[in-house]
């Protein structure tokens, strides 16, 4: 399988492109600037405007599918990932690509008022998710809790158009439910609420 991942200069898309790769996937990554430290050597990298379709297109032709772990920076980000996902959207369309999974917070499950630093990230999160529902691809998006940088668990609760019942996930689990939304058709179309199993309370 070829793969498509958007955001392997952050923390999520590096290890998602590392597991891709581990599972024998060829993996071409599009970023806005070089990576620091330099991805694999065995990605091949291709450094475009994520908002310039007709720069897009091109990089992802013959891809199976397309990983997106782009997301907004709190306070900061304004339009600038949305405008990026549907650019990405609209090339898949002209390139035949169908098959995209999405990276979002749990925000993306409710339309409760966000305020705050944060309340860039939870619109980002929602418009990113109303593109990919109206684009007529093959679209999953998984809806994340708190992100950590622990070792993966191997263990990931899912719940389909809800939130999963557990408080954090780490970035390996993430990556690997992602890489697994690829082969799950029963997930296209739908919104999935992604964490690593609660802790046990004391009786």
């Amino acid at each position: 399988m070829r793969i498509v991942v958007l955001g392997t200069t952050g923390r999520t898309g590096r290890v998602t492109a590392d597991a891709a790769l581990a599972r024998g996937m060829d993996v071409v990554a599009l970023i806005r600037h070089d990576a620091e430290p330099p991805l694999d050597p065995r990605i091949a990298v291709s450094v475009v405007d994520l908002r310039d379709q007709d720069a897009i297109a091109p990089a992802i032709a013959g891809a199976d599918a397309v990983v997106s772990t782009i997301g907004p920076v709190a306070s900061v980000t304004v339009t600038e990932v949305s405008e990026a996902t549907q650019a990405v959207v609209d090339a898949m369309v002209r390139s035949g690509v169908r098959r995209i999974v999405a990276v979002a917070n749990g925000k993306v499950l409710t339309d409760d008022e966000v305020t705050g630093d944060y309340a860039n990230v939870a619109a980002e999160h929602r418009r990113n998710a109303a593109i990919l529902a109206a684009s007529g691809l093959d679209w999953t998006v998984l809806a994340t809790p708190f992100l950590t940088d622990d070792p993966a668990t191997g263990d990931v609760d899912t719940a389909v158009e809800a939130k999963a019942p557990g408080r954090s996930l780490t970035r390996s689990d993430l990556a690997a439910t992602l890489l697994d939304a690829l082969d799950r058709p029963e997930w296209v179309g739908h919104i999935i609420g992604v964490a690593n199993p609660a802790a046990p309370t004391n009786p």
